[in-house]
């Protein structure tokens, strides 16, 4: 191969500061250079370089926040943002300290943000605001204070890779605001009134016979009035065979009329292992943006699960989808307990009340008409399969399965519940508007992507279709039968093309993974539909257990799913990568099993290749051996 070349470029923008998995790229091809920046260059093994602690020139900024404040007030924090230079300036994120954002509820931003990132000790707000020069812009940040303690750190604006920053100091006084913060909702229940209105049926809609259809629906409970809704992580989540495209939450208007579907809502929480879940309400039923805090919807207290006693009465409510439309109640009592190794004595609890399979995801009250189950499962403790209702069926008999046909509650009936105690944490992320979903072991058990094996490499020898050199900041070469990434500098990765004489485009594949010289947080992985080192996907995992797929596109990186932690990948130990590029759908998994699958149409044909990289500790060496490509 070519010996390569140190070429710097002139382009130095950097990765963002505090990101745990966010990355700074470079590449290597056939005839290796260096890429400075964040940026990839055409043709080059290399390097980014990340330059930090330079300010934008012109930006100022003054935050106006209130000293104290009582814990259940609302207080907003102003970021005010002038530029005296003499040229534009363009603001993408404010960041805010993540330990305001623990003790405090975040209600929403004026103007809106476009989106959140979770850098560890700061939380990404991102924007789009362009400041002229002699412009000024505030943007404001309203919150509920829910935990008294003082909250300081600095708050940065960015510009490009550059930052300027000041400091925040805000007070709050008293004690968990839990209670309170209820208390500030516009409760539905009142003493001796059945709480319906605060039901709703969720409604999950998949791609059916290439038409959106409803697929199966489930039921929920409203915890906020700004549109939060508790309920079950199957009942919102994608399965096997149907992804869900979209959510539409039907409104309980009367107690004997049907609900109404009235809006469309996102994931902001949901764990498969508890099969528990937090969407947020953020457009109306034909996916129009709304403005949740102008809802005002009607939202159950939450009460506490762990005072239940043998005998304590219970009233279910929920949309059971058989027996008619309308809401429906069903009276029990607690029956027991179930033990769960992972979620201790009161894993379920176990109710007298036969409960049927659309009810799943619904609400469970107390004496006290407070939220303190939800029904989950069959069976006590989750042995059997998910209970819900889903158009699996043709019911009408016309000989197609679609939308007209009714839909079947699978699995039977549910009779067990989980406690309110464990959903607690989820409610709480969402509160603070985090986003986080667990798929669980439900997803992970699919069998890993096979097809036609076309081609192989044991790296016994270089054949000289895979790109290898090297600089000062590392190299890829072949040791010991084995093909060996070593990356020296922090925030760097190196990636390898594989260059076959046949269109690699929809691919299935798979390495064998070694980490010979650890970081604790390196990152190796795939690439895939490589047009040129500004645009291809990249599919990896990292030594600490995450994964993640992105894409880079003309330069800049998108995350087609965050980095996500999961229990299915080994740490300290060697393991078998497995990924597909098919049609528009891509596909990662670890031994066997699938870690997740995003669809995204942006790159339809190009090369695959191999990739590994460091975060904030240098020098990892990844060893790659087995690589096998299949034809789906």
């Amino acid at each position: 191969m070519t010996q390569p070349q140190w070429n710097p470029q002139p382009n130095e923008p950097s990765a963002k500061r505090n990101s745990k998995k966010t990355w700074i790229t470079c590449g290597i091809i056939a005839l290796v250079v260096v890429c400075v920046g964040s940026f990839l260059l055409f043709g080059g093994l290399g390097a980014l370089v990340a330059i930090f602690g330079a300010e934008p020139e012109g930006l100022t900024i003054e935050l106006s926040a209130p000293p104290t404040v009582k814990v259940g007030e609302d207080f907003v924090v102003e970021v005010h943002l002038g530029n005296t230079g003499n040229k534009t300036l363009k603001v993408t994120e404010i960041q805010l300290p993540q330990s305001l954002l623990e003790g405090a509820v975040f209600v929403k931003s004026q103007p809106a943000s476009t989106g959140q990132m979770t850098y560890g000790s700061s939380t990404g707000f991102k924007f789009d605001l362009s400041l002229k020069p002699g412009a000024e812009q505030t943007v404001i940040f309203n919150f509920r204070a829910v935990s008294g303690e003082e909250y300081s750190g600095e708050v940065e604006a960015i510009v490009g890779t550059k930052r300027k920053s000041s400091n925040l100091r805000v007070v709050v006084t008293g004690q968990s605001a839990t209670s309170q913060v209820q208390t500030n909702q516009t409760p539905a229940s009142q003493p001796g009134k059945i709480p319906f209105e605060s039901v709703v049926q969720i409604i999950a809609m998949v791609n059916l016979n290439g038409e959106l259809q409803p697929g199966w629906t489930g039921s929920g409970s409203i915890i906020s009035p700004d549109g939060l809704i508790l309920t079950n992580a199957h009942v919102v989540l994608s399965d096997p065979y149907y992804e869900v495209m979209d959510l539409i939450v039907a409104i309980t208007t009367s107690q004997d009329q049907p609900p109404v579907p009235m809006y469309s809502a996102e994931v902001l929480q949901a764990d498969a292992a508890l099969d528990l879940a937090v969407i947020r309400i953020t457009g109306d039923a034909q996916g129009n943006p709304i403005d949740s805090s102008t809802l005002n919807l009607p939202t159950i207290p939450i009460g506490n699960s762990d005072t239940l006693q043998l005998g304590d009465p219970l009233v279910i409510l929920g949309y059971p989808g058989i027996g008619g439309e309308t809401i429906t109640l069903t009276r029990g009592e607690v029956s027991g307990f179930t033990a769960d190794r992972a979620f201790g004595n009161r894993g379920f609890i176990k109710t007298s009340a036969t409960i049927a399979g659309g009810n799943s995801g619904g609400m469970a009250t107390n004496i006290n008409n407070e939220l303190i189950g939800i029904p989950t499962q069959v069976g006590y403790g989750g042995e059997g399969e998910i209970v819900d209702c889903r158009a699996l069926a043709d019911t009408n008999g016309d000989g197609i399965t679609d939308n007209r046909d009714s839909c079947i509650p699978t699995g039977g009936f549910i009779n067990a519940l989980r406690p309110i105690k464990l959903a607690m944490p989820l409610i709480e992320a969402a509160r603070r508007g985090e986003v986080m979903i667990h798929q669980g072991a439900e997803s992970q058990a699919q069998e890993a992507p096979s097809g036609t094996l076309i081609t192989e490499e044991n790296f016994s020898k270089d054949n000289g279709v895979w790109d290898t050199g090297g600089s000062g900041n590392g190299s890829v070469s072949f040791q010991d039968g084995e093909l060996w990434f070593n990356v020296l500098s922090t925030n760097y990765y190196y990636w390898s093309g594989f260059n076959f004489n046949q269109d690699l485009s929809d691919t299935i594949f798979s390495v064998d993974a070694r980490v010979q010289q650890a970081t604790g947080v390196g990152d190796f992985g795939f690439l895939c539909r490589i047009q040129d080192s500004d645009n291809f996907y990249a599919l990896e995992v990292s030594e600490d257990g995450y994964f993640s797929i992105w894409k880079l596109q003309n330069g800049e990186t998108t995350y087609l799913h965050e980095w996500e932690y999961s229990n299915e990948i080994p740490i300290g130990q060697p393991m078998t990568i497995v990924a597909a590029c098919v049609g528009n759908k891509l596909v990662l998994g670890v031994n066997d099993k699938i870690l997740v699958e995003k669809t995204d149409n942006t790159f339809k044909s190009g090369l695959i290749g191999l990739l590994a990289g460091t975060f904030e500790s240098p020098d990892i060496i990844v060893a790659f051996d087995n690589f096998r490509v299949y034809r789906p």
